[in-house]
């Protein structure tokens, strides 16, 4: 007498005739396959999805990824004083950054202060301290030069650009030591206020009454006889430093203005010169 499998047997499809007709070892099998399989379609999908989202992140995503960083970048293009942009040596990331405590000036040593700032910075590796997003994509950073020279502190003392004091009050000396030097913008009178002329006018006979002349009577005293002259004082030649000995705080420092000359502290007289390396470094004067 056929069984009740067997008389639903033909009246079912092919896969539940294959399904009923396997053992049980097999179904089990069949069961953890799917569900493999399933588990692996989902990973794949995720991870498809989260390396999508990384390639289409806006650029405020890549500026928060810098942010508290300190990132070494080549830089690759110079657009103002403060303005750069440099990539990642390894990774290659596109980095827009602004250098924080410089005020590029809108009207007036514009040309002077771009070339500067592309003489220290163009193709050069340089370290970036992040302070924040600027907007957009941009990063505000503080740049450390190839030297280990701050950027900002030697343009600012340079006389390339003024100071942005609200945001950098620490380069407050080195404005003050390029504006009594009259070095850069200073000596062209850019800034207002940086030449001032003080003209006094003595008073007119118009505007003041003249007083009647006084009669006075003098009696000349009787001469005296002038001093003896003081002795010479000892004359001593201190002999001059040697070089090994003479210092400056900026002698081969990064200069700006190759032929500009300054005057020490210690007296001596310091240029701007070309280095073996074609760098432009303060020099001694000899």
């Amino acid at each position: 007498m056929p069984s009740p499998a067997d008389s639903a047997a033909p009246e079912a499809g092919i896969v539940r005739r294959f399904w009923w007709r396997t053992s049980q070892p097999a179904r089990l099998a069949i069961g953890c396959l799917g569900v493999v399989t399933a588990l692996a379609a989902t990973g794949a999908v995720a991870f498809s999805g989260d390396d999508l989202s990384r390639s289409r992140g806006d650029g405020a995503h890549e500026a928060s990824g810098f942010r508290g960083d300190a990132v070494q970048v080549t830089v690759s293009s110079v657009s103002e004083v403060d303005l750069f942009e440099g990539a990642e040596p390894v990774s290659g990331r596109v980095v827009r950054a602004r250098v924080a405590g410089v005020r590029a000036l809108p009207d007036c040593w514009v040309s002077q202060s771009r070339a500067a700032a592309q003489d220290l910075l163009l193709g050069k590796d340089v370290r970036l301290v992040v302070k924040r997003e600027d907007g957009g994509d941009r990063i505000l950073v503080d740049v450390e030069l190839p030297g280990g020279a701050d950027y900002a502190r030697t343009v600012v003392s340079g006389g390339a650009v003024q100071a942005d004091l609200a945001a950098r009050g620490d380069l407050a000396d080195d404005e003050s030591a390029a504006r009594l030097g009259r070095l850069g913008l200073w000596a062209a009178g850019c800034v207002p206020g940086a030449v001032t002329t003080t003209v006094s006018t003595a008073p007119t006979s118009s505007s003041v009454p003249s007083a009647p002349p006084a009669t006075t009577t003098t009696t000349e005293p009787s001469p005296v006889p002038p001093p003896p002259p003081p002795p010479p004082a000892p004359t001593t030649t201190e002999p001059a430093p040697p070089d090994e000995e003479w210092d400056d705080f900026r002698l081969g420092k990064p200069c700006l203005f190759e032929g500009a000359r300054r005057t020490t502290r210690d007296g001596y007289e310091i240029v701007c010169s070309r280095n073996g390396r074609n760098q432009l470094r303060w020099r001694r004067a000899d």
